[in-house]
């Protein structure tokens, strides 16, 4: 026999505010994973940084290696390569006062 209206308006509702209070659980877990995923994107823009700058560090730590083969050598030619840096940058400032 068929249940009353007021019974399948009652199954009705029942079944409205599970699927309510789903949709809210849902929300609230869309909300924490797009938070989520901005910290990750964050987090991995800050990483490549770290690489990009871990890949020149061993870009020159591998010329000064090509440069000289022992630690004393590695330093005379860092100091030579700096002295020449000073000299270009004063000749430079000679110019600009000309």
């Amino acid at each position: 026999m068929a249940l009353p209206l007021t019974s399948l308006l009652d199954i009705v509702g029942q079944k409205v505010e599970r699927l309510q209070t789903i949709h809210q659980g849902l929300h609230t877990r869309i909300a924490a994973l797009e938070e989520e995923n901005n910290n990750l994107r964050a987090e991995l823009e800050e990483t490549k940084k770290q690489l990009c700058n871990t890949r020149r560090d061993v870009e020159f730590l591998t010329m000064s290696y090509r440069l000289a083969d022992s630690p004393d050598t590695i330093v005379s030619a860092r100091r030579r390569i700096a002295r020449l840096i000073r000299t270009i940058d004063s000749c430079i400032s000679m110019l600009k006062e000309e």
